[in-house]
């Protein structure tokens, strides 16, 4: 039976990777950590997908499927040797530790010569994943291990517009493996960071050049889905549902959506109404109840989200070098700054360099511009 490894157990590596490989006739072996997690899988040898449609979901089993933990390096060689694809799901913030094991891979197929490529799809939101994948993993290798990467290593960037938020009490209670998703099963991927083949998976769709999709993710999904956060956040609103259903909310997310479909039209020739439509689509999604999916989730660690690359500046700046003026975007960047939800990893450390170093500062920080840009100067004029 084929294979395919994926490197995190959670809700993109079940919810997406996993469901996308096995409904293409893969078995799946998940890389994780979580002890007890691992348990579960390897003792059910599937998991339960609710797909959400409408006012009930449609329930599915995913499998067969296994689970190896990722600290078991000869483990994952031993996988990765006979898989026929691999991916990364598990977060960007983890893949400093993840490249320490796909350099173990390729150290251990460079040692057995061995001819197949291996191409890992990785399933992150961030721009220009695959360079700081390299970043992260060429320093770990030798010379000839290197060469080696180079000639049988793919590493895809990846666009990943699946929501697939933490599974309710209720169904945690019912079975700790379930994973409930939207209706959506596609992962969009550079084909120019494949090595040879990339296998005929009818839900991996592969493009070239990619960067459009990569954009088109963060500076409309990601971008709006911040938007509706720290609005909805602002009001004391606790679901994405429920924050989406407040029309002067609705508006503002729309508004902001319309700002980066325009720049997003100029910059690459693409049809403005088709991104609108993209743009009133995600609004839909957004509505949907069944996912439980809340404002602290979808805004979560605004310091990364506010910074220069990322969804909330890159979007404004990028809007700004294609000539509109991102009225609705630049709001929800300040309020980024006041977005404080209990056991969020980094909105405390903001609130603290904000207390005592003064807003303008903080945006010199968190956003990395200068005093110079004109962003910069809009923010604060609008603060």
């Amino acid at each position: 039976m084929k294979k395919a490894v994926v490197f995190g157990a959670g809700n993109i590596g079940r919810g997406l990777a996993g469901r996308i490989f096995s409904e293409s006739g893969y078995e799946v072996v998940f890389v994780d950590v979580n002890k007890e997690l691992l348990t579960r899988i390897n003792e059910a040898g599937c998991y339960p997908l609710y797909v959400t449609k409408g006012e009930g979901y449609d329930k599915r089993v995913v499998g067969p499927v296994r689970a190896i933990d990722g600290r078991d390096m000869d483990a994952i060689c031993n996988e990765t040797d006979s898989c026929d694809i691999a991916a990364t799901a598990c977060g960007v913030n983890v893949l400093p530790i993840i490249a320490k094991s796909v350099a173990a891979v390729i150290r251990h197929r460079c040692t057995q010569d061995n001819p197949r490529p291996l191409n890992f799809i990785l399933c992150e939101n961030k721009i220009d994943v695959h360079v700081y994948m390299k970043e992260l993993l060429f320093p770990l290798l030798n010379e000839k291990e290197s060469e080696y990467a180079k000639t049988h290593i793919g590493l895809l960037q990846s666009s990943i517009g699946c929501m697939v938020p933490a599974p309710s009490p209720a169904l945690l209670a019912e079975n700790p493996l379930i994973i409930a998703v939207e209706n959506y099963n596609k992962i969009y991927t550079d084909k120019s960071g494949a090595v040879g083949e990339l296998p005929d998976i009818s839900a991996l769709i592969a493009y070239e050049p990619f960067d459009f999709y990569i954009k088109r993710k963060l500076y409309m999904h990601n971008m709006s889905h911040c938007v509706l956060a720290y609005h909805g956040y602002k009001k004391g609103y606790k679901y994405v549902y429920e924050a989406i259903a407040d029309k002067e909310i609705r508006d503002i997310v729309r508004a902001a959506l319309r700002e980066s479909a325009i720049a997003l039209a100029k910059a690459y020739g693409q049809s403005a109404d088709e991104l609108y439509e993209h743009g009133d689509d995600l609004i839909t999604r957004y509505g949907n109840k069944l996912l439980g999916d809340t404002l602290a989730r979808v805004g979560a660690d605004p310091k990364r989200k506010l910074s220069r690359a990322d969804r909330l500046t890159g979007a404004a700046l990028f809007c700004l070098e294609n000539g509109v003026f991102p009225e609705h975007i630049i709001p929800a960047i300040i309020l980024g700054f006041s977005f404080n939800p209990e056991n969020d990893p980094t909105a405390p450390e903001i609130a603290a360099y904000i207390n005592e170093n003064g807003f303008e500062k903080s945006i010199e920080k968190y956003c990395g511009l200068s005093s110079g840009e004109e962003l910069y100067k809009l923010i604060v004029a609008r603060s």
